[in-house]
């Protein structure tokens, strides 16, 4: 791990030292949920929303689902109105946070008629069953307004790859998202030509970990896994998050699409309980509950301060915009590699490509 950790901390010396502590210790929010508008008649799709869901390992701990923060943004949604889509790869897990999401909007109290949660089956790691899922999705809407690409995973065991030998986190967090939305994208760009400006949003879901990626952003030689970088891996995955917003800004911006990224916060949650040595840090770094974890994905995809001149933003604990702490997040060159690997992903797996 010592390459990424002489990465990680070149990123942290003035002037991104501040930002970096900023984001660890952001000061108290300014936002809260009880801020979110009217949102009936909107259309979310949120990924990563049961808990557990997306655990391919028994000690593979979730990101999104296991932290809470898919599941509390699907409700919040759903309270103010919106029709929500909650995307998760166990059928039995997913059901049931969806059936509880629907008692607790029955309970809930508040000015607006609370919308409806539908759950979606969704496998990020098999892009054949990530086209099932949005064919599904198609067959029962004709708009989309947000798609929150909230789901992922974090430090599976050492060598963890996809069938088609794509190491897991870089196929679940970026491969998988990136085939969803190109599958999606048609729909948000119908929605966004006939919706108010500014209100059809892609947020994806990245973390303060970018800054572990290793140098260059992403080692597309190494998408195998075959080089052990510790937890630069998961990094280069949320490199690779951020990478992908950017890059849908550049090219779906002028259509209508606002596209961008975040870091959710440093959360109550076991994500890091497999780090060892540096991250033995996890015991001074303070942790923040999930009501504040979901604060920042849910203002980047309502709040109507967000308007396009944002597309491309990176949004920061809790509600702010703020700086990426890498130069490689908006290289278009690396961007336009990135959507260029994915496509041929997909179609090295035998999938339809959009």
């Amino acid at each position: 791990m010592g390459g990424n950790m002489s990465v990680f901390l070149a990123s942290c010396y003035p002037p991104n030292a501040a930002h970096y502590l900023a984001e660890v210790y952001p000061s108290s929010p300014k936002w809260s949920a009880d801020q979110i508008g009217d949102l009936t008649g909107k259309v979310v799709l949120v990924t990563g929303p049961s808990a557990l869901s997306l655990r391919t390992r028994p000690n593979a701990p979730s990101v999104g689902a296991n932290t809470g923060i898919g599941y509390a943004s699907a409700f919040q949604l759903a309270k103010h109105g919106a029709k929500v889509y909650a995307a998760a790869r166990s059928k039995e897990k997913g059901s049931t946070a969806v059936d509880k999401m629907n008692a607790d909007l029955a309970q809930a109290a508040g000015p607006l008629k609370p919308g409806q949660v539908v759950f979606l089956q969704l496998d990020l790691v098999d892009l054949h069953n990530v086209k099932r899922a949005a064919d599904e999705f198609l067959s029962k809407e004709d708009s989309l307004h947000v798609l929150l690409n909230s789901a992922g995973i974090m430090t599976p065991p050492k060598g963890s790859q996809t069938e088609s030998g794509i190491e897991l986190q870089f196929a679940t967090n970026v491969l998988g998202h990136y085939a969803l939305t190109r599958y999606l994208l048609p729909v948000l760009l119908r929605t966004a030509a006939a919706a108010p400006d500014g209100t059809v949003r892609v947020v994806n879901v990245a973390s303060l970990a970018t800054a572990m990626a290793p140098a260059g952003g992403i080692h597309f030689d190494n998408l195998a896994g075959a080089m052990n970088w510790g937890f630069g891996v998961y990094g280069q995955s949320k490199m690779g998050n951020v990478v992908f917003a950017n890059e849908l800004a550049r090219r779906y911006t002028d259509a209508g699409i606002i596209s961008v990224s975040l870091n959710p916060g440093n959360l109550q949650t076991d994500l890091w309980r497999h780090q060892r040595s540096f991250f033995d840090l996890k015991t001074v770094i303070h942790k923040y509950p999930i009501e504040y974890g979901m604060l920042t994905q849910l203002y980047a995809a309502t709040a109507p301060e967000v308007t396009r001149a944002d597309s491309g933003a990176y949004f920061v604990p809790w509600a702010r915009r703020g700086p990426v702490l890498r130069k490689e997040a908006h290289d278009p060159v690396l961007g336009a590699r990135l959507w260029e690997w994915c496509e041929g992903e997909m179609r090295r797996a035998g999938v339809e490509v959009p």
